[in-house]
């Protein structure tokens, strides 16, 4: 079902790599046509972070522009502060667009996943997006995402009657597949996540142990959301 964007939402952007990330400036371009945008994001970045809460110090917050803030705090802190503190009611919470993937187990650990499920806690709809990459550490060019990111937006925003209370899941895990290496995405497929557990393999070093697992090795479920993102799906799971 596709719902036809309203002028009337109002949409919290935020993010775990940063308040400047290009993913979250790229949601911000495609993310404008429905809506009033406010920004909250983690002022550095905070990958891995998961869940966790700042709760015995202060957080400083700082605004850049209208409607974009940053604070020296993690994702979900900066739902909790912009949904308890704005004087704004907030219909959607979007975060990402994640540098890299957040599939199966890594909902446990993910920043951006923690975002959104803290949007859910407030009765919140919410959606985290991640755009898995085969090759992380080289160079990526985001423009490959937008068309799939619109195709995202374009299907899961919009207005819910009253009638249609689950018209819209109130937590999505949107995980992009990698543009450069699976062609042509293969459609945009509600599945369930992977239950196998993240890679395990360490490396010794003079430091100490370095995690070593390649992402694309990981053991996967046919048609759960790791077997699928990997083959070119565009992978959406409620959480």
């Amino acid at each position: 079902m596709i719902w036809i964007a309203s002028s009337t939402l109002n949409i919290l952007l935020t993010n775990d790599d940063g308040w400047d990330a290009v993913g979250l400036k790229m949601l911000q371009q495609l993310a404008g046509p429905f809506g009033r945008l406010v920004v909250v994001a983690p002022r550095h970045q905070q990958s891995g972070i998961s869940h966790q809460l700042t709760l015995h110090r202060p957080m400083e917050w700082v605004q850049q522009s209208a409607d974009c803030y940053w604070l020296d705090g993690t994702p979900a802190d900066c739902v909790r502060i912009a949904l308890t503190q704005l004087s704004i009611p907030i219909d959607w919470v979007l975060s990402g667009v994640n540098d890299g993937g957040n599939l199966g187990a890594d909902v446990y650990v993910s920043g951006t996943v923690a975002a959104a499920r803290e949007a859910q806690l407030h009765g919140v709809r919410s959606i985290a997006l991640s755009q898995y990459r085969e090759r992380y550490r080289e160079s990526f060019d985001w423009r490959l995402t937008e068309p799939m990111l619109k195709r995202v937006l374009d299907t899961y925003l919009g207005p819910v009657s009253n009638s249609e209370p689950d018209a819209i899941p109130v937590l999505l895990n949107v995980n992009f597949p990698d543009p450069t290496s699976a062609g042509e995405p293969a459609g945009l497929v509600e599945c369930g996540l992977d239950p196998n557990p993240l890679p395990s393999g360490y490396e010794l070093t003079d430091e100490g142990y370095v995690y070593g697992s390649r992402y694309r090795d990981r053991v996967r479920m046919d048609g759960c959301d790791v077997d699928l993102c990997f083959r070119g799906a565009i992978t959406v799971s409620r959480l």
